[in-house]
């Protein structure tokens, strides 16, 4: 059976991790800073946790985590990122929002559930239709409307992330959230719009278009929320 830990625990075994991948050493104030508590309360969360044989305080008062504290350590940062991950490359939400569900989150899944939603994740990523998933799903979820194709309907459809540099289309619709929608239309980007993919970066990001006849730049992320239909 897995010991298990108090959310404050984890939250202070993770920052002692954090900082020491950041710092030579860990002192008492950097944790405070860091977790925006008092000097005293650390102390006592260090002396709690040193009596549990998850961390020891150096005779300057750095602390260092015990071969124990850092395998919880880095267990609970590793549910930190695959919830961080989740939120935001498949659910669409903002960095600071994502980080904050993701600390709240990490401390109460269990180690299956978590398993799982890390191979979600990873699927979607590679999936070749992973990219149109997200795209529908997150027009879906910012406008309630039914995204109303489907990947390998034959419909000649694509999103703009996935044609190649050269290839000519038809803007059909353009969907995410209403800010970055908006801005999008505000480009040129809007429905029936001719464009031409000029270059596509080495690594995939930006991609360079050309729309009404004016040159863009747009980041990957971006291009995915255009559906475009190749002509």
């Amino acid at each position: 059976m897995e010991a298990t830990y108090t959310p404050a625990a984890e939250d202070y075994l993770e920052t002692f991790y954090l900082l020491s991948l950041r710092k030579k050493v860990v002192r008492v104030k950097d944790v405070a800073a860091h977790l925006g508590v008092k000097m005293p309360s650390v102390v006592t969360a260090v002396k709690a946790l040193a009596e549990k044989g998850l961390v020891q305080q150096e005779r300057y008062g750095y602390i260092e985590l015990t071969p124990k504290g850092l395998v919880v350590a880095r267990e609970v940062y590793e549910r930190h990122k695959t919830w961080y991950s989740f939120l935001t490359d498949i659910l669409g939400l903002d960095p600071a929002t994502a980080e904050r569900d993701a600390c709240k989150l990490e401390h109460h899944v269990s180690s299956s559930t978590l398993e799982r939603l890390g191979k979600l994740v990873s699927f979607v990523r590679e999936c070749p239709h992973g990219s149109r998933f997200i795209a529908n799903f997150q027009e879906f979820s910012s406008s309630g409307e039914r995204p109303n194709f489907c990947p390998g309907c034959g419909t000649g459809q694509k999103l703009l992330s996935e044609l190649k540099a050269g290839e000519k289309a038809r803007v059909v619709r353009v969907g995410g959230q209403d800010m970055l929608r908006k801005r999008l239309l505000g480009m040129g980007l809007t429905p029936g719009e001719e464009l031409v993919v000029k270059r596509i970066a080495p690594l995939g990001d930006p991609i360079d278009i050309q729309v009404r006849n004016y040159d863009l730049s747009l980041r990957k992320e971006e291009a995915r929320v255009v559906v475009v239909e190749v002509i």
